[in-house]
């Protein structure tokens, strides 16, 4: 990584990093989706597989804005997530307990994607790159509505039967639309 002097080297250092873990994402999701067993899951992880590879263009689209191209950054945020939940996979028997673990595995990657993209784009507003941060945001909107959808179905699969609220649900709410 060449070193990072201004708030416009940290911004591209930033999209290079999103693009190393959406890149790390499209080969991790159609793992998730064979080790699940539960279709809607199994679906669920397929389609993301898509989106993932629209937010991909995206990011190589504002790259592109920047007269700025991919390069050899490696997200060592996703690589962690992403052999944490390698380790999940090779570690739990197949069936419910799995697919419990890979909705918690695929809900940190979605969390740690949506910190990325409302840092980045806070920081292409702050630049006066608006119409970058329509980009990320549409990306930040896809991974906020991901989230949802597996909290949503962890929720129907494995039913909260303990005292008081469900302890899941962390009060985060699909934000979409809004800066």
């Amino acid at each position: 990584m060449d070193k990072i002097d201004s708030i416009d080297d940290l911004f591209v250092h930033e999209l290079q990093d999103l693009y190393s873990a959406e890149s790390q994402l499209v080969e991790a999701l159609p793992l998730m989706a064979a080790a699940a067993t539960a279709p809607e899951l199994r679906i669920g992880f397929e389609k993301h597989l898509d989106e993932t590879r629209a937010q991909l263009q995206r990011i190589e689209q504002v790259l592109t804005m920047l007269d700025e191209q991919t390069d050899d950054t490696v997200c060592a945020g996703m690589q962690g997530l992403i052999e944490e939940g390698k380790s999940i996979m090779q570690s739990v028997e197949r069936g419910a307990v799995l697919d419990g673990a890979l909705i918690d595995a695929a809900r940190k990657v979605e969390h740690y994607e949506i910190t990325a993209y409302r840092g980045a784009m806070s920081k292409a507003h702050e630049l006066g790159y608006d119409d970058i941060g329509e980009l990320l945001q549409a990306n930040l909107q896809e991974e906020e509505l991901a989230d949802h959808k597996l909290q949503t179905l962890a929720e129907a699969m494995m039913p909260y039967s303990g005292p008081g609220a469900d302890p899941r649900d962390d009060g985060s709410e699909v934000i979409i639309g809004s800066r």
